[in-house]
This record gives C-alpha cells, sequence and structure tokens, in this order.
C-alpha cells in the first residue's frame, strides 16, 4: 500500500464540547491492576511506586490522576514500522469501563499506557505499563500525530519493577486528538499504519504475532521456565539487564 502524502492547513473544529481532564478521569476511574497485590490503605502497588520516584515531575500524581490508555508499546515493533513509538490504539484498558466518544488526548495530559495485547502473549510475563505525560510535538504521519512523552515509570514484567527510561514517544490517532493540536505538515510513514477496508482511520502496524501465526517471544524457553517457577528471579533479572542498556 503506497500513502499519498500531501500538506494540508490546520482547521480549528468549535462544534465539540469542551471535555476536561477531570471529566474524562471519571470515565476511566475503575481500575484493572496487572496482579492482585493492592497496598495497604487504598493504595496500589503502582501508588508507592511513584511515590518512590521522588521526582518534581510526577508530584503527588497516584494511578487514577492517569488517563489509561491502550497503546502498541515499540518492544515489539510492528511490521513496517520504524519509529520506537508507542502507538495508541484506544481509550481505556480492557474491563475499566466505557471511555466517552468525546474524549480525546492533548499535550499536557497524563496517562497511562498499556500493552494489552503483549501481555496476552507467553503467560503474561511482559506486563508492559508507562506512565507519564504527552509532551512537545515531533511530527505528523498519515493517520496520527507525534508527540513526545515525559515517562514518570515505565515497567516490563508482570511483577511491576521501575526500569530507566529516556523520553520517548507516543503516536495519537487524528481522530482521538482535538483539531486545534493538528498541525499541518506531514512526514513518511514510519509507524507501518495501514489501510483496512471497512475502517475510517489508518490502523497500527500488525504486531509480529499477528503476521506470524507460531510467533514466540525471543526467550521463550526462559519465560516457560519462570512460568512453571524455575526461574523465580527471571523479573528482577530481566528489568535490571534493561536498566544497564
Amino acid at each position: 500500500m503506497s500513502l499519498k502524502i500531501h500538506e494540508m492547513a490546520p482547521r480549528t473544529v468549535t462544534g465539540r464540547p469542551t471535555i476536561s481532564d477531570t471529566t474524562l478521569s471519571a470515565y476511566t476511574s475503575i481500575t484493572l491492576p496487572p496482579f492482585s497485590h493492592i497496598m495497604p490503605g487504598g493504595r496500589s502497588a503502582f501508588d508507592q511506586l511513584l511515590e518512590e520516584q521522588r521526582s518534581r515531575k510526577v508530584g503527588n500524581r497516584r494511578e487514577l490522576d492517569y488517563i489509561s490508555v491502550t497503546a502498541y508499546s515499540p518492544l515489539h515493533s510492528g511490521v513496517g514500522q520504524r519509529t520506537p513509538t508507542w502507538i495508541v490504539a484506544h481509550l481505556g484498558i480492557g474491563r475499566e469501563g466505557q471511555v466517552s466518544e468525546w474524549a480525546r488526548l492533548k499535550p499536557g495530559m497524563a496517562v497511562r499506557l498499556f500493552d494489552e495485547e503483549l501481555s496476552e502473549k507467553n503467560h503474561g510475563f511482559k506486563t508492559v505499563w508507562i506512565f507519564s505525560v504527552i509532551g512537545k510535538p515531533y511530527g505528523r504521519e498519515p493517520g496520527f500525530h507525534i508527540f513526545w512523552l515525559e515517562p514518570h515509570l515505565f515497567t516490563i514484567t508482570r511483577r511491576p519493577i521501575p526500569v530507566r527510561i529516556l523520553d520517548t514517544l507516543i503516536a495519537i490517532p487524528n481522530h482521538l486528538l482535538p483539531e486545534e493540536y493538528h498541525f499541518s505538515r506531514i512526514h513518511e510513514c514510519t509507524l507501518g499504519q495501514r489501510l483496512v477496508h471497512g475502517i475510517p482511520h489508518l490502523q497500527p502496524p500488525l504486531r509480529p504475532w499477528e503476521n506470524t501465526w507460531n510467533w514466540k517471544h525471543p526467550e521463550a524457553a526462559k519465560i516457560d521456565q519462570w512460568h512453571v517457577g524455575l526461574r523465580p528471579t527471571l523479573e528482577e533479572d530481566w528489568s535490571h539487564h534493561h536498566n544497564r542498556e
């Protein structure tokens, strides 16, 4: 598939109601934790991890101060994807509840991104979350606007162990970004986005397991051993390895 790149002037639409961050949070206030352990005093494990960051960027934020978003993490990039970007699939996560059709993402908004599809692979070993704030614009591609992310907390395994991460990117579908934040210059396709018949918006790329029916994680043997209790320290070892990179 080839996509024609063109220039278009930015437009502002005023017919939609303004949705505040508080209202948007109300639609995503039901927590679906990736693990069963809940901390005393009603705090989640993520609340404790955010508090332990002791960062000026994090402030007093807790888990539910971040808007929940299902996204494709760059840990296993899609077919044709050349930019290490978190690609937003939709607002909300799993069974957390329905998100308003008017809800949108925008710069300055605190978001928690969860790679739900990856978490379903390999016994749920990789349970990838990033808590961050949408930052400055990076570029625009067909179907998506790309912004910098300012990370607050990043975990990659079912046991949530903080992993160091530099600033990264988020790709927001055009229809989930208020039009006053759209900009005109369009660049080449680096996300591997797809045009799917019958769907009005360009879709994210196919993940490796969608493109190859027998796909396995490169370290599937170790993860299988972890699953049956033979490698109890694998999550901690994995996180420490990523911190050294």
